[in-house]
């Protein structure tokens, strides 16, 4: 008798998401490739030519660490095929500044950390210019932290993007999932700008009751880099060496009334 596997319609996946969601992984490499875009229906000639020729980079990454995915992952490296572009309303736009609703996420955002206020100003004499700064190929063999903009379980909201299967294949923006970085070996995290995953917590709890503290602060990629730190903020509420209550045995913290913490 022939053995069927069981049918299921759980354990669905997006087909161009792949299975990440998020994960550190070192960057390899970036080679890009240029094709031809074309649009549907049309046929070259001369009063249609060709499309406009599109770059697609392959970010590379080896040692890959799952930290989110919505099934096993069992493979060392990890490949994301992005389209370089010029705007910031694109997916190499989210990838390089973030999002609107969070523009500490990105890449420029994250390795700008290294530089002082007085070198990201444009009317300072010590002023660097963008193109200046430290940029993708400078960053091979350091380890990234990249997310997927998909707006679930605490990740970043997704950017609207043109869609061209949208509105029946009439095309229109769209919120669109793409991946972003929050963290860079050596020089910053998402929100951190250098400051250290406990620094951050203190300034989530500050005016905050701990219920909002703990959404805020368990979607921070900061803090969830820092396993210590994020087990002693999930303890339970009366356990005494949680964070909220080990800051406000330390002198460090007091709570009111109404359950807001405010730093000494």
């Amino acid at each position: 008798m022939t053995q069927e596997s069981k049918v299921s319609t759980r354990g669905l996946i997006e087909a161009d998401l792949g299975i990440l969601r998020r994960f550190t992984g070192i960057l390899d490499s970036a080679p890009t490739e240029t094709s031809v875009y074309q649009p549907r229906n049309i046929v070259p000639s001369a009063d249609a030519p060709q499309g406009k020729p599109t770059t697609r980079v392959s970010l590379n990454f080896r040692e890959i660490d799952p930290i989110e995915a919505v099934e096993p992952y069992h493979f060392p490296i990890y490949t994301i095929v992005v389209s370089k572009s010029n705007r910031k309303k694109s997916r190499w736009g989210v990838f390089s500044e973030g999002t609107p609703s969070d523009r500490s996420l990105g890449f420029n955002n994250i390795v700008d950390q290294q530089y002082s206020p007085e070198q990201l100003d444009p009317g300072s004499p010590e002023y660097i210019k963008p193109l200046d700064r430290m940029d993708l190929e400078d960053c091979f063999e350091k380890r990234f932290g990249m997310v997927l903009t998909d707006g679930i379980d605490g990740r970043p909201q997704p950017m609207d993007l043109f869609d061209g299967r949208a509105n029946e294949g009439r095309g229109g923006d769209t919120p669109t999932p793409a991946w972003t970085v929050y963290e860079v070996e050596g020089i910053g995290v998402a929100g951190g700008q250098g400051t250290s995953g406990t620094d951050l917590a203190m300034k989530l709890l500050d005016n905050s009751t701990l219920a909002d503290f703990n959404a805020a602060a368990l979607a921070n990629p900061a803090i969830r880099a820092d396993t210590a730190l994020l087990q002693s903020i999930a303890l339970p509420p009366t356990a005494k060496n949680s964070f909220a209550n080990t800051v406000v045995s330390a002198d460090i913290f007091t709570k009111d009334s109404a359950g807001v913490f405010h730093k000494v």
